[in-house]
Formats: C-alpha cells, sequence, structure tokens
C-alpha cells in the first residue's frame, strides 16, 4: 500500500500534518476520521508512480467542469447535503483526473472548508472566476443561483469556442493544402519534368511561368536553413518582446487593428466582458471588484489595460456607463443600456440585453469574415493552381511545337 503525506484540520481547528499508509485517498481519509481528524489534501508520499494511473490523453476540460456544474447545482438546489451530494458526484464520474478533483473537493467540505474554499485549490479545473462567483453566491445565500449562473456561463463559452473553432478550420485546412501543393510541385515535379524536357531538347527555352517557379524553388532549395533559421529568429524575438511588461498590450492591440480580425477579437472580449459582468452581477458580487475581475479573464490585454481606467473610475464614485464610456470600447448603444438599467434600477435586464447585444455581433462577424475568407482562399487556391499548371504544361506545349516543326528527313 501507499505512504501518503497529508494535510489535516484536528478537532480544534488546527493544522496537522502526518504521514500515514492507506490503500487510498478515501481509506486515508476514513482513517483520520476515527481519530476525529478531517483530511484536507493528500499525495503520495514516495516517488513511486503507479503506470496504471498515467493517461496523457485524459486532463479536464470545460465539458467536465460543465458537467460537474450541472449536477452541483442540482444538489444544491434540492437542499441534498453537500458531502452526500459531492460523494455522488464523484461516484458519477468516469474520467479520472476530474473525480480526484472532485473527491479532494468533497474532503475539503467535509473537513469544514468552504465550497468556494475546496474549489479554489484546484485551479486546473476552476478559474478565479469560477470560485470567485460561488463564492459571491455562499455571501448572498444564492449558491443555488450563483451555479445555474455558471451553468450559462460555461455553456456560452464551449459554444463560442466551437463557434471560432469551425470560423478557423477552413481557412487553414486551405493553407495547409497550398503549403503541400508549392512545396511538392516546386520542390520535386517541375525540377524534374525540366530535366526531362532539356535532355529531350537542350535548346528548349523555358517559359516565364516556368522559370518563375523554378527559380522560386530553386532559392527555397539553396537556402532553407537561412529561411528556417530567420523565421526561428522571428519566433523568438516575437516571445522576448511579448513578455515584456507591455508586450502582451503591444501584441493585442496589433490583433485589434488587423481588417476583420480585429473586429471579431474586439468584439469577442466585449462578449465576455458582457457575460462575466453579468453573472457576477447576478451573484452579488459589487460593481468594482467584478471590473477587477474581468480584467484579468477578458481575453485581450490592451482592452483590458483600458479597463482598469474603469476600475479607477467606479472606485472614485463614477457611474458604470460613465467608467465604460472612458474604456472607449464600447458602442453608444451598450453605454444607453447600461445608463438605463443604472437609472431604472433593472441592472439585470440591462446587462441581459448587453449580453444578447454581443451575442448577435459576434454571431454576426465570424458569418461576416467567413463569407469574406471563403472566396479569397478560393481565387489564392485557383491561382495558384493556374499559375502551377501554366509552369508545368507550357513547357510541354512548347516542346510538342518544336518537335511538330522539325524538317522530316
Amino acid at each position: 500500500m501507499p505512504e501518503f503525506a497529508y494535510v489535516a484540520v484536528g478537532p480544534n481547528g488546527q493544522r496537522l500534518e502526518g504521514r500515514a499508509v492507506a490503500a487510498s485517498e478515501d481509506a486515508l481519509a476514513q482513517q483520520l476520521r476515527r481519530q476525529n481528524q478531517f483530511l484536507v489534501q493528500a499525495g503520495t508520499a514516495d516517488d513511486t508512480i503507479d503506470l496504471a494511473e498515467i493517461r496523457v490523453l485524459e486532463r479536464v476540460n470545460r465539458r467536465d467542469v460543465i458537467y460537474f456544474t450541472t449536477q452541483l447545482s442540482t444538489v444544491v438546489s434540492t437542499g441534498v447535503d453537500l458531502v452526500e451530494g459531492l460523494n455522488d458526484i464523484e461516484a458519477q464520474i468516469v474520467k479520472a483526473p476530474m473525480k480526484k478533483i472532485v473527491g479532494s473537493v468533497r474532503r475539503g467540505v467535509e473537513a469544514g472548508m468552504s465550497l468556494s474554499s475546496a474549489l479554489e485549490r484546484h485551479p486546473e479545473a476552476f478559474d478565479e472566476l469560477y470560485v470567485n462567483i460561488v463564492r459571491a453566491g455562499e455571501a448572498t445565500g444564492r449558491v443555488d443561483r450563483a451555479l445555474d449562473d455558471l451553468v450559462k456561463q460555461l455553456e456560452w463559452q464551449d459554444a463560442l469556442a466551437t463557434r471560432i473553432r469551425e470560423a478557423a478550420t477552413y481557412p487553414v485546412i486551405v493553407i495547409v493544402m497550398l503549403t503541400v501543393l508549392i512545396s511538392v510541385m516546386v520542390g520535386l515535379t517541375i525540377p524534374t519534368f525540366t530535366r526531362i524536357y532539356q535532355r529531350v531538347n537542350a535548346d528548349l527555352v523555358m517559359p516565364l511561368p516556368t522559370r518563375i517557379v523554378q527559380g522560386f524553388g530553386l532559392f527555397v532549395g539553396a537556402n532553407w536553413y537561412i529561411i528556417l533559421l530567420a523565421l526561428v529568429v522571428c519566433y523568438i524575438l516575437y516571445k522576448l518582446r511579448v513578455q515584456e511588461p507591455e508586450g502582451l498590450v503591444w501584441r493585442d492591440r496589433w490583433i485589434l487593428r488587423i481588417p476583420v480580425i480585429g473586429d471579431i477579437a474586439r468584439k469577442l472580449a466585449l462578449s465576455r466582458f458582457a457575460h462575466f459582468f453579468g453573472t457576477l452581477h447576478e451573484s452579488g458580487l459589487e460593481v468594482a471588484p467584478s471590473l477587477t475581475l474581468i480584467e484579468r479573464v477578458i481575453g485581450n490585454a490592451f482592452i483590458a489595460q483600458r479597463f482598469r481606467g474603469a476600475v479607477s473610475r467606479v472606485m472614485a464614485g463614477d457611474s458604470l456607463s460613465r467608467a465604460l464610456l472612458a474604456v472607449g470600447e464600447f458602442s453608444p448603444l451598450v453605454i444607453q443600456m447600461v445608463s438605463l438599467g443604472e437609472k431604472t434600477g433593472q441592472m439585470p435586464k440591462a446587462l441581459q440585453q448587453v449580453r444578447q447585444y454581443y451575442d448577435r455581433e459576434v454571431d454576426l462577424s465570424v458569418n461576416r469574415a467567413m463569407t469574406l475568407f471563403g472566396p479569397i482562399m478560393l481565387i489564392a487556391l485557383a491561382s495558384v493552381f493556374v499559375l502551377i499548371a501554366v509552369a508545368f504544361y507550357l513547357p510541354m506545349f512548347n516542346l510538342a511545337r518544336g518537335i511538330s516543326q522539325r524538317p522530316s528527313l
């Protein structure tokens, strides 16, 4: 049996550390419970690795967290004891990493920790925003409402990520096809046929398209290591620039300037703001702490930098609508909706409208990008096909013409 190094809570709330041999963490928890101690954290004390527990491809993903949150919301809303509910959820989970996390959360709650504190120990599954929404629900006594909002939020993130992947798939496939096609034709096919043509007719002058493609292939073949080195150096310089204090802001500012892509990136960031802020507000968290959290999860460092000014203005007593106006990224319509929510006291409804507005804008922007990129990619692919076909077949036509024009003996 493995030896565990553990952290437990004693009968008087004191922190206890020790080592014990047990068949599993649950067995260790039961063993400590008989001593009036509650297991908080445990890990194997030796350096041996159980190969059966190594699952390279099994990682906690968003769908796992959505399933757990949905089940936990049901447990809390129906009034089932939280420890028993977590134990039931743990028994239903198949994926080993998530099962281990839920077991750790259960033991933490059993040891007297709050649910948010038990979740906070596992940032690989529950990020800072998730934990703070649960913590706000605990403070207001509406944990069930907070978990329901989290389920909606996580499902929205999952749907958004799916839409982005679908939008990026077609351009990536076309770029890969073009790269493979150009590499094969320029590096192998055209040079081979050029040598054949010259053997048949040494005086044959290659057409201009063939010479261009052949010259490009010869240049890449002779200088591939220099090109590769230059790409590596550019990548290193880029990484060094991004790691500087304002590097991410510099990168994301340039992304926002790219036509079409920048528009989508901006609306994605603002859509995240609308969803995250709405969820935090409905959970009972105040405006300034909510904006501080959103600054770290909005997904664009440049817009997040602008949000810092909004946080300062709200903390100085300014209204949310004026603070968002100072950010300079929101449309006047959104500012008006937030201002109306402040005046009427119906901020949740106003934030719901802001969510719907940016959800529509993201969908429209992605659809417009697909409509634009589709023809551009087709034109690029067709142009490369035409150039290669001309470079490939034109020498053959010239050679056939030359042979047909030879005087017969």
